[in-house]
């Protein structure tokens, strides 16, 4: 199907005849207008040349994005994106690589920062939080190579940027909602459901997310549940025996992977319709139990904007551009079964 300008100013919020003045370099036009406008040709497919394109420069750079294995829906979801929108990308001069390396290994993540080191001009990964990896980004760095981290960020190193929601608002997000969905001075436990420790990511989300309810609803007290590691199939057996065995449990808050697991058990229990559950990233499995009712609500980010922000970041640092020009920082996105058209 033939993508249009109309389809472009859509996706971007704004008026066709904004999408041509971008285009054609007409007129005048807000720096963000301009940034919602080309992300918009980005992930429509629409653009089929760059349009601030130096004629002078004909280089072709090499992005490689590294992503765990084994895979979570919300991150091959992130690949899939890449994947999609590469006929952009090598219009602008940009060949984009995804590499895999084993989940929660410091070691083989480092290792493999390291190999694709020897022969990229960006790269953009998932952080875990370990002295590897924080060593093998500065090694990075020091030979001059954009790094950066998306989705969860890491502490103490010279990357160039991290692309990606605020993790801790998006944990007090959580808290605010579920304390809201629930009776006013409810007393109860809430089930705190992390994927791992090793995700700042992760960590800020908890950290977001106890604060909250510590601030606003005394009442109710966080116990935390073992590490789901991503993994559906440990969170069913995880969020099964917990639920059991906390008969006071009246609400749920999952900060990573494994919402499907927990969906499953809730449905086993019959407590779909009972329990509160919040859970982060908005899909075709967490879409069904939305409008089901077994999810209450899904936090969410837009991964098209955040593929668009890594690719622009290590773009302009390899022409020597303002990194930051341009580029609006993901919002943290409320879903309910209503609102999700």
């Amino acid at each position: 199907m033939k993508i249009t300008l109309d389809d472009v100013a859509k996706e971007a919020g704004v008026s066709r005849a904004t999408v041509d003045r971008v285009i054609n370099g007409r007129g005048k036009v807000n720096p963000t207008t301009i940034e919602r406008v080309n992300r918009a040709l980005y992930s429509t497919n629409y653009l089929l040349k760059p349009i601030e394109n130096d004629s002078h420069d004909q280089t072709t750079y090499n992005f490689d994005f590294i992503f765990p294995i084994p895979h979570t829906r919300f991150l091959d979801f992130y690949s899939r994106q890449i994947e999609a929108l590469k006929d952009s990308y090598t219009a602008s001069q940009v060949n984009v690589r995804i590499h895999r390396v084993p989940a929660f290994q410091a070691d083989d993540l480092a290792q493999k920062l390291l190999e694709v080191g020897k022969d990229t001009d960006g790269v953009s990964f998932v952080a875990l939080e370990h002295p590897l990896v924080k060593q093998a980004v500065d090694t990075l760095v020091e030979k001059e190579i954009g790094v950066i981290s998306f989705v969860s960020d890491i502490t103490g190193t010279n990357r160039l940027s991290y692309v990606g929601i605020d993790n801790r608002a998006a944990g007090r997000t959580a808290g605010l909602l579920l304390g809201r969905f629930l009776e006013k001075n409810q007393i109860g436990k809430v089930a705190l459901f992390i994927g791992s420790h090793a995700y700042r990511g992760h960590e800020e989300r908890e950290s977001g997310f106890r604060s909250m309810i510590r601030e606003k609803y005394p009442n109710l007290t966080v116990i935390e549940m073992p590490e789901l590691l991503d993994n559906d199939e440990r969170a069913f057996e995880i969020a099964l025996s917990s639920l059991e065995a906390e008969p006071e449990i009246v609400a749920i808050y999952n900060v990573g992977g494994g919402t499907e697991g927990i969906v499953q058990a809730l449905k086993q229990l019959n407590k779909a319709d009972s329990m509160m559950f919040v859970a982060h990233e908005l899909f075709d499995n967490t879409r069904i139990h939305l409008l089901d009712g077994t999810i209450d609500a899904i936090i969410n980010q837009d991964i098209k904007h955040e593929v668009y922000n890594a690719v622009e970041v290590l773009l302009s640092h390899k022409k020597g551009r303002n990194i930051n020009n341009g580029i609006l920082k993901p919002k943290v996105e409320i879903f309910l079964a209503e609102n999700m058209s």
